[in-house]
């Protein structure tokens, strides 16, 4: 079993579509110790204009709640700061102002984009946010139609500087086929980073990423596999740039 991090997961109770107590936060941490996963980056939704717009401070707070929980479990795992970030013209204002958060107050930072088309001036804004010293991270772009119809459309974006996160259950087929076909072609075309849960509940879009890893070492090869999983400790140790 492959030891990692979950980069983008919604554990936090009762602040977007995620868990409603903490007693479910607590099983899904449960759940995902047993599949391997020995440490979270916390992503709840931020959507401007949305009651999904959580502030820094609410995240941190609960965070540091939840990890005092999780040790009084008795469990070997913490979680850490983040946001997934639905895309804005003005991000890279945004971010400057402090009023979201990157993975684990790192240089990188999850982007959320539309599930049927590409926004216009995406490219703006990953520049942008290059230019503050900040790293995208493409939340689950494989279930984005134009990228199911076009894989290798990705590839401007990754040339920009942009990373890529796939969903462990879209490679199993829990998206559907052209997910999962995205997401293997991500993997052969060397633009795939980081695999991770974007789990929900402890019964629906559970924090399990095996299954994912598991296609990818059929497909791809231990290698590959192992460059996911070493990308995952280099959030929560702050790296940037540089991704197998």
């Amino acid at each position: 079993m492959y030891e990692m991090i979950d980069i983008h997961c919604h554990f936090l109770p009762n602040i977007d579509d995620g868990p409603k107590s903490w007693e479910e936060s607590i099983e899904m941490v449960k759940i995902a110790c047993g599949d391997g996963i020995r440490g979270a980056v916390m992503t709840p939704h931020w959507i401007q204009g949305t009651n999904w717009q959580p502030t820094p401070d609410t995240v941190r707070g609960l965070v540091e709640e939840f990890n005092g929980r999780i040790k009084k479990e008795g469990l070997d795992f913490e979680v850490y700061p983040g946001m997934e970030i639905g895309i804005i013209p003005d991000l890279p204002r945004v971010v400057s102002n402090g009023d979201v958060l990157t993975l684990a107050d790192s240089d990188f930072i999850l982007i959320e984009i539309p599930f049927y088309s590409l926004p216009l001036g995406i490219e703006e804004v990953i520049f942008g946010l290059e230019t503050i010293g900040k790293t995208v991270v493409l939340a689950h772009p494989e279930r984005n139609r134009e990228f199911q119809n076009s894989p290798k459309r990705i590839m401007e974006l990754v040339g920009m500087g942009a990373l890529v996160q796939v969903t462990a259950s879209s490679l199993s087929g829990g998206f559907g086929d052209a997910a999962k076909g995205c997401a293997i072609e991500f993997a052969k075309l060397g633009v795939l980073h980081f695999i991770s849960s974007d789990a929900h509940s402890k019964k629906h879009r559970t924090p399990v990423v095996s299954n994912g890893l598991a296609v990818i070492e059929k497909k791809i090869g231990k290698e590959a596999v192992d460059n996911l999983v070493s990308n995952t400790y280099q959030i929560i140790n702050g790296k940037s740039r540089a991704m197998g």
